[in-house]
């Protein structure tokens, strides 16, 4: 742990509030001896953190010893807040790996909580108590056993509390659809697909259709001349006769296979024209 302690940085120690300020004594001494003359190491128990209101990201480093899992939310919302961006939160407390019946808090439960209060864990395994000789010696003063003792250790992200960075959105994208390999791509020439009959413009004369089904096809009784233009029989010049009678007085009394559909009215046996 000491380790972490550096010169020049500022300190908070923290206490649990059934820990003796006797027992801490020496660990104390320890880390005033490694932030030095230009450094700060500042002391509070648990219930006086919040009272002593320390400015926002005033320390590099917070250092918390319970003799019990500490459940108070409270501590590690004020740990972040007056911790520097990347600053370190330490904290020696018993943790049982399984959930027991006199279990207060599981070393689980006590990452998700520093999660859930913003800080970042980054080794969330339980491991076996492994620390320096000294560090050893001075958590023996405080704890009868450190075998049963976790260390934690998580810091605050790289980014003050509450911090914003404005979004820009006048940026154009541009070559959006850009391929990612500069090599180019095996395309199909769509000119290929087609044959030497497929460009060929078909004559107008093919396109006409049945006015009645509309069809390239002559219905039953055709007096269009579809029929004739199909078996290749010239239509008959005569008059073409009206099976109703009416065809003369115009669209309202013809029916719909009418040959004059369309065209203007006319005396019986007149001969219809249209000027061009």
């Amino acid at each position: 742990m000491m380790s972490l302690v550096n010169k020049g940085n500022v300190v908070l120690f923290v206490s649990g509030n059934d820990v003796p300020t006797d027992d801490t004594s020496d660990f104390i001494a320890t880390i005033k001896q490694r932030v030095g003359d230009s450094g700060k190491l500042q002391i509070a128990n648990l219930s006086g953190v919040k009272k002593e209101s320390h400015g926002a990201s005033t320390f590099d480093i917070v250092i918390a010893i319970f003799k019990q899992s500490c459940t108070n939310e409270d501590f590690l919302t004020e740990a972040l807040r007056i911790l520097k961006p990347d600053g370190l939160l330490v904290i020696y407390e018993p943790l049982s790996a399984d959930r027991k019946s006199d279990t207060v808090l599981t070393y689980s439960e006590r990452i998700s909580r520093l999660k859930l209060s913003g800080f970042k864990v980054k080794d969330t395994e339980q491991k076996n108590w492994d620390v320096d000789s000294e560090s050893k010696d001075l958590l023996l003063k405080i704890y009868s056993n450190v075998q049963n003792v976790c260390k934690v250790l998580a810091s605050k992200p790289p980014f003050e509390v509450g911090s914003s960075v404005p979004l820009s959105f006048t940026k154009k994208h541009t070559n959006v659809w850009k391929l990612d390999d500069p090599v180019e791509e095996d395309l199909i020439d769509e000119d290929e697909l087609l044959d030497e009959s497929d460009l060929v413009k078909p004559d107008a004369s093919s396109l006409t259709v049945c006015a009645t089904t509309g069809k390239r096809k002559a219905c039953k009784d055709c007096t269009c001349g579809l029929a004739e233009e199909l078996s290749g029989k010239a239509a008959p010049e005569s008059t073409v006769k009206s099976s109703c009678g009416n065809c003369y007085l115009g669209d309202a009394f013809r029916c719909a296979s009418c040959p004059y559909l369309g065209m203007p009215a006319f005396k019986p046996g007149e001969k219809v024209l249209l000027l061009d």
